[in-house]
């Protein structure tokens, strides 16, 4: 079995900002089977840093800019009603701001695992591959790929 990784660096924007990279994905797999003789197997993505996920969704205006976050928010709110930041145990360690952003981050994954076959991705047609970013401020993440297969 045959194991090809790389990485990419992304720009992401805070409490919630995401990034379709199902290309970087795509590419990656293509990189590897053009490199490594690979025609199927799976590629692993894995964002490094504990604020941020990966995720399958349909990458559409409403999910993106409001529906996950919204979600999110039930769960693992970062302001009270008032505008004031809700105050989480983390803080008190690292006296930061951003307790919520690891639990986010924790309901989300740091990684996610697609098989491909004859080189493609095994994705549905409205399924893509999602950078979420949890941190309660814009943040550089690098996403390690990594693909095995033969």
């Amino acid at each position: 079995m045959a194991v090809y990784t790389e990485s990419k660096t992304y720009q992401t924007k805070a409490h919630m900002g995401m990034i379709d990279i199902t290309a970087d994905f795509r590419a990656a797999v293509a990189d590897a089977c053009r490199e490594c003789g690979m025609t199927s197997g799976i590629v692993t993505g894995f964002t490094t840093g504990g604020v941020a996920g990966l995720t399958t969704l349909e990458y559409e205006p409403g999910v993106v800019t409001h529906d996950l976050k919204a979600a999110m928010d039930v769960f693992s709110p970062y302001q009270d009603e008032t505008g004031r930041v809700i105050h989480y145990k983390h803080h008190d360690t690292w006296h930061d701001d951003n307790g919520s952003s690891h639990i986010k981050a924790a309901l989300l994954s740091p990684f996610i695992t697609v098989p491909f076959v004859d080189g493609e991705l095994t994705l549905g047609p409205w399924q893509n591959l999602t950078l979420v970013e949890c941190d309660t401020r814009d943040r550089v993440r690098d996403v390690v790929y990594q693909v095995m297969g033969e």
